[in-house]
């Protein structure tokens, strides 16, 4: 039995899933471990990893499966003592199996780590890195935490069994996490442990991303919670673009980096939390639509 499984749920396609199965095919030491990927794109990138990465995993799926359930098709599919879950557009260091294999020995069932930016060159990518990565961008602090990032995570098998099918597959990892914690499972935060999100995104394809996104998470978050919950989010709507806003401010600046890329960008990253927002307020009230299929 692998001791490491890797799951990647393929959206994106070529060129980006490329670099990041060879960074994995080059992990540093001798490491007893398979990736798997499970791929809902439509072009060619089935055929390219069947030619290039014989020795992959490869699950084809249909095109409108949302990232949750890709993932959960690969951990039914994976035969490791720890699930490893990443993105396509992550790029992992050498020492990216050791570095897990080591913090789990300290008993942990979640090993997390950092997210670094990969694409670093246009103001657009510094907004959406800072969107979505500010709490988990280098460096962070090392020790016990209450979350970590969905796409630089290791889960010890025997805890990612103890959770219910419908929140590995209808539920992004927040929820996820949040099940496990609720079972006493206890989280490790490993500085050392950084990939790098490697993506460029358009304005308005970002712009439709956060939208797509918090309105699916937001009609997650309905489905648990009581009367009272869904009224306090409803009147938060209104304040969340602020709110959110100032909370990446506040990432950023106790970090003590970034803060030039922060200050260029931040008219474009106010109006992706405007558009994250307004996600939320839809979700909350008209539920998910197909916007967790359309997330990337």
């Amino acid at each position: 039995m692998p001791k490491l499984s890797v799951i990647i749920a393929s959206v994106n396609g070529l060129p980006t899933i490329a670099e990041c199965l060879n960074a994995l095919e080059n992990q540093q030491g001798e490491h007893d471990a398979e990736i798997i990927v499970v791929d809902r794109t439509t072009d060619e990138t089935a055929e390219y990893i069947k030619t290039h990465f014989p020795q992959i995993k490869l699950i084809k799926s249909a095109e409108k499966v949302g990232v949750p359930e890709l993932r959960a098709i690969g951990m039914k599919q994976a035969n490791g003592d720890f699930l490893i879950t990443t993105e396509d557009h992550c790029i992992a260091p050498k020492n990216w199996f050791s570095e897990f294999l080591k913090a789990h020995e300290k008993g942990y069932a979640v090993v997390g780590g950092a997210i670094e930016n990969g694409s670093r060159e246009r103001l657009t990518d510094w907004a959406t890195f800072l969107c979505e990565y500010s709490a988990f961008m280098p460096p962070i602090a090392a020790g016990e935490t209450e979350f970590v990032a969905g796409n630089n995570v290791s889960y010890r098998r025997t805890a990612i069994e103890k959770v219910a099918d419908d929140i590995k597959t209808n539920y992004w990892e927040y929820f996820l996490q949040a099940e496990l914690r609720r079972m006493n499972i206890s989280f490790l935060a490993v500085p050392s442990l950084i990939v790098s999100h490697k993506k460029e995104f358009g304005f308005f394809y970002f712009l439709s991303q956060r939208f797509h996104y918090s309105r699916s998470f937001a009609a997650m978050r309905r489905r648990k919670s009581s009367v009272a919950q869904q009224i306090f989010y409803l009147l938060y709507a209104p304040v969340a673009p602020f709110h959110l806003t100032w909370r990446i401010v506040q990432n950023v600046r106790r970090k003590k980096q970034n803060m030039r890329e922060l200050l260029l960008a931040f008219p474009m990253l106010f109006v992706f939390m405007l558009s994250y927002a307004f996600g939320e307020f839809v979700g909350q009230v008209f539920g998910a639509g197909d916007s967790l299929s359309k997330v990337e």
